[in-house]
């Protein structure tokens, strides 16, 4: 992991939301340890990191398709959280959902700051 072109993704990422972005963590899976982040919570990386495995545990327990590349949770307070999948990695981020159109978030920010993530990742 190049931890220079991950920050690198975390800078991008804020770019893109402006003030929608309120946090975002970086953490390994299995372990909930942030690697790299703006506004770091480690406490919801850590909760997180159950929730996942939680949701992971319960679709292939309910003959669910599993999970793929995110999942998104729509919270009070014009709040959303959205945390994204890779191999050895999540990314969460928490936006306020009236200063971002989700089109824009979900089919151009999130798939180029997926592509700086897994530049980082190869390294």
């Amino acid at each position: 992991m190049n931890i220079k072109k991950l920050n690198n993704s975390v800078e991008m990422l804020k770019e893109y939301l402006g003030d929608s972005l309120l946090a975002c963590d970086i953490w390994m899976t299995n372990t909930g340890q942030s690697i790299a982040g703006y506004n770091t919570q480690p406490k919801a990386t850590a909760l997180f990191e159950q929730v996942t495995a939680f949701l992971k545990k319960t679709l292939t327990g309910a003959g669910f398709p599993p999970l793929e590349k995110y999942y998104m949770l729509d919270c009070e307070g014009d709040s959303l959280i959205l945390v994204l999948q890779f191999e050895k990695y999540q990314w969460g981020m928490l936006v306020t959902k009236s200063k971002i159109q989700l089109g824009l978030l979900l089919n151009v920010i999130i798939p180029n700051v997926t592509e700086e993530f897994l530049e980082a990742a190869k390294n």
